[in-house]
């Protein structure tokens, strides 16, 4: 079965998944929960989840006019098992297809220092000095759509 890419907002039943693969994946690790941050502001975001057999895999989320024409991609995770066999890709991917279809130009986002190399095979560049967030070094990497 082919994994499956779809569009869903705060108020869909995946939505509460997609949230524990991202306490698993980039909460725990740094002692945080996530079930305890505001996500008050996510149901302005649009998120997209990837789904392969019936089972969330995968999930990132896109801040809409971040700033003018730029969208702001965060929360990308995918659950360990299934690393390197393209499904961050995939996110990506259509992340990158909403924002273009509704006049994003730019896509930013903040990359943790070990995703560096991820982002940069998607076509992102490195366009900020290291900076701490969350306790870890990210920099900010950017991505021009036309």
């Amino acid at each position: 079965m082919h994994p499956i890419v779809h569009q869903i907002n705060s108020n869909d039943e995946r939505y509460e998944k997609s949230l524990g693969i991202r306490n698993e994946v980039l909460r725990k690790p740094l002692n945080l929960d996530i079930f305890k941050e505001d996500l008050s502001d996510e149901e302005n975001q649009i998120h997209f989840i990837i789904e392969k057999e019936d089972r969330i895999i995968g999930t990132v989320s896109l801040v809409c006019e971040y700033k003018k024409n730029t969208g702001k991609l965060r929360q990308m995770a995918t659950i360990p098992e299934v690393r390197g066999e393209g499904y961050g890709k995939l996110l990506v991917h259509e992340l990158e297809k909403y924002a273009k279809n509704n006049g994003m130009r730019t896509v930013i986002l903040h990359a943790r220092h070990y995703a560096l190399g991820f982002y940069e095979k998607l076509g992102y560049e490195v366009c900020s000095e290291p900076f701490l967030e969350v306790g870890i070094e990210h920099q900010v990497m950017q991505k021009d759509l036309f």
